[in-house]
């Protein structure tokens, strides 16, 4: 396996020249020393309850765990709302309930984060969160959550469900007039609650009178393991008994896409309307919503986007050995990785890793300028598999797939007209193992970077 010599940052040294002709830089491929699986994986966010719930793995080893951690939740405007104390339990799941997480997102804003920590004060993981709301009908609400991605402030977030039905009532309405809840409700009564909070954060964001835009971040994950980790995972196919035979092969294919665009209206009218939000021990707490009366329009702005993508992955596996070694190794992993751009059907970046024996890793990052798209999305498949005699005298097989990826995008505009912040960010980061310190930089590292030199 390669090492590299020297600490490469190789993302932070593009200079602004690099981007100046809308081009591409592709990082050579990297091949790390010792990576390992990450400390805590929070594999989800939800609402149960009426509490903020989320469902954390850990690391298998007990060695990169410490005795005890933190987990925090901090509301839209980055204070501190709950924490709870936990011991982690070496490669299991824990279920964390942070009481009074949640409290007035109406005012301190919808998009919201976690964050696990060691006591000392180190950040072992974080995961954004959008919370929403759920409507038993049409004037009793409670609040839900979901793990979302990280934006600017000026950003609204919007799942790709609204986004897809706003589109198409936008596309039917053209410039007339429309309530966007009813609009919403109408077509799609699962997507009422969050059409409410979407046009809440519309108002605190977005127009006022003429034609305006703003900015807004949607996105979307999948993955066939059942886990909120869209395009990253870690699959251990492994013997969990020394006398017990046993085989196994786990497989899983994710996707994970980030979309920024400008969204321009013209607002008509706002409308103000009393719902019961209901709270933790069934009370019901009445809140008034704004809600829009807006037609579309073309607006005055115009915007380009800068795009980073960055995926690594990690394959390793070990066969019974060696006395003799199997015909067919009894250990074995693959790891593939795509990232695109817009709806483009061929990846800029596209790498596979197979390990029969022993690991093999990649590492590639992309950054582009200058488009007229938003979009940048990734696509992974990943397979473990061992087979064991269950002959404890022997080595036991396994083996190991593991992805992560990085999706970062920043919009520039231009409006003049004013009433926008000229520029808007969103992106994604998830990571299942760890890249070695002083050798690569981490993921949320080399989005930083991409920022700092646009």
């Amino acid at each position: 396996m390669h090492r590299r010599s020297s600490r490469a940052s190789w993302l932070r040294a593009l200079t602004l020249s690099s981007f100046a002709v809308g081009g591409l830089f592709v990082a050579a491929p990297v091949h790390a020393a010792e990576t390992s699986e990450a400390p805590a994986t929070i594999v989800n966010v939800s609402m149960q309850d009426g509490e903020l719930t989320a469902r954390i793995r850990w690391a298998a080893e007990s060695k990169s765990l410490p005795g005890e951690v933190e987990v925090l939740s901090y509301d839209g405007t980055d204070k501190l709302t709950s924490g709870e104390r936990v011991s982690p339990k070496p490669g299991e799941e824990t279920e964390v309930k942070l009481s009074g997480a949640v409290q007035e997102p109406w005012e301190t804003g919808w998009a919201q984060r976690l964050v696990v920590r060691e006591a000392k004060g180190r950040e072992l993981t974080s995961q954004p969160y959008d919370v929403s709301l759920a409507c038993e009908d049409e004037k009793t609400c409670q609040l839900t959550a979901a793990p979302g991605i990280s934006a600017s402030r000026e950003v609204l977030h919007v799942s790709n469900a609204l986004q897809k039905t706003l589109g198409a009532i936008e596309k039917e309405m053209g410039t007339k007039q429309f309530d966007l809840v009813r609009e919403v409700a109408r077509r799609e009564p699962s997507l009422y609650g969050e059409a409410l909070s979407y046009a809440h954060g519309l108002i605190k964001i977005g127009p006022a009178e003429g034609c305006q835009c703003s900015w807004e971040a949607s996105y979307s994950r999948t993955n066939s393991s059942g886990t909120s980790l869209g395009a990253a995972h870690n699959l251990y196919s492994r013997p969990l008994s020394q006398n017990k035979p046993s085989n196994a092969r786990l497989t899983t294919q994710g996707s994970s896409r980030v979309t920024l665009t400008l969204h321009c209206t013209s607002l008509a009218s706002i409308l103000t309307e009393e719902f019961g939000i209901r709270q933790p021990g069934g009370l019901v707490k009445p809140v008034r919503m704004l809600q829009p009366v807006y037609s579309t329009c073309a607006g005055t702005c115009s915007g380009r986007f800068s795009h980073f993508g960055r995926i690594t992955g990690k394959t390793t596996a070990q066969s019974t050995t060696p006395f003799p070694p199997p015909t067919i190794p009894n250990g074995s992993a693959m790891e593939q990785s795509k990232y695109h751009l817009g709806n483009g059907l061929s990846p800029l970046l596209n790498e596979t890793r197979y390990a029969p024996t022993g690991d093999q890793e990649f590492d590639r990052g992309i950054a582009m300028h200058n488009m007229g798209s938003g979009s940048g999305y990734v696509q992974t498949s990943g397979e473990a598999f061992h087979a064991y005699n269950g002959n404890a005298s022997t080595w036991q097989p396994y083996g190991r797939a593991q992805g992560n990826y990085a999706i970062a995008v920043q919009g520039v505009a231009v409006c003049p007209g004013g009433g926008l912040s000229p520029i808007g960010r969103a992106f994604d980061i998830q990571s299942t193992y760890t890249l070695p310190e002083n050798e690569v930089d981490s993921m949320e590292k080399s989005v930083q970077d991409f920022f700092s030199i646009l």
